[in-house]
């Protein structure tokens, strides 16, 4: 081969390389914005398969130094329509929490080769939220049971949805705002809107913007708005997004607490 046509060769390769990148990344999920609050689960967060990620608010902070002060474990029964809310003390979060801080320090000093961990299904189920400013209250708050008498929906993309808590008047919007040529939803990310007081606030949920379900609704931090806790998946990911009403502010806001893992 000569000189030339070994240029000629790299950069055909390189032009491919850039149109391959192009692709995936028109292909790869949307990032929301940086949501305040963290979510947390048992599981595997040591960068295996399945890993969760650790949460914007912790992003570049030593797994030893994460906070520890204003969690909660949310635990929600879809068969009695509740979620019980507990909060923890500082010295509860950090043995809770130790398995997920251990994984993640070692993985920050690559000493977690073929460590994967299986956590018990009933553990798994746990949610610990933390929001800045939230002062999490004990005890159970009843959430919404739709028509077809699950606590779950899966909602129509685009539809608005009108609803009431304790006669108070709000809607909400589904929707992803890129659709294939077929229809189908796909890239943009889920995009939230929520009406109430004669305001509307809306959100950005990341994810791929198709496998979208609401496992919970209801008024979950007590300040008589509605409240919602989704799951976003896609692509062989996952996604959690927790939306706390009192904390929307004009203009586009992030979910107030986000959880995501990959490879799942």
């Amino acid at each position: 081969m000569t000189r030339r046509q070994s240029t000629a060769l790299q950069q055909a390769l390189t032009a491919a390389l850039a149109a391959t990148a192009v692709i995936a990344s028109s292909s790869a999920f949307a990032e929301p914005l940086p949501a305040p609050g963290a979510l947390l689960r048992q599981g595997e967060w040591g960068g295996s398969v399945g890993t969760f990620l650790i949460p914007a608010p912790f992003e570049g902070t030593a797994a030893n130094r994460w906070p520890m002060d204003g969690w909660a474990v949310l635990m929600l029964d879809a068969r009695a329509a509740t979620l019980t809310i507990r909060p923890l003390t500082t010295a509860e979060a950090r043995e809770r929490f130790k398995p997920i801080t251990d994984q993640v320090t070692r993985a920050a000093t690559q000493t977690n080769e073929d460590d994967l961990h299986e956590t018990p299904q009933d553990v798994a189920a746990d949610l610990f939220a933390r929001v800045p400013g939230v002062p999490w209250k004990a005890g159970s708050v009843p959430i919404h049971r739709f028509k077809n008498g699950t606590t779950t929906l899966l909602p129509e993309l685009g539809y608005r949805f009108q609803m009431k808590l304790n006669d108070k008047p709000y809607a909400f919007t589904v929707q992803n705002g890129f659709r294939a040529a077929d229809g189908r939803p796909y890239g943009d990310g889920v995009q939230f809107s929520l009406e109430i007081d004669g305001e509307r606030f809306d959100y950005d949920l990341g994810g791929y913007g198709w496998d979208v379900q609401l496992n919970a609704l209801g008024d979950f931090d007590g300040d008589g708005k509605p409240d919602f806790l989704f799951s976003i998946g896609g692509s062989n990911s996952g996604h959690e997004a927790l939306i706390l009403s009192t904390q929307a502010k004009p203009g586009k806001n992030p979910p107030t607490a986000y959880l995501s893992s990959i490879g799942c």
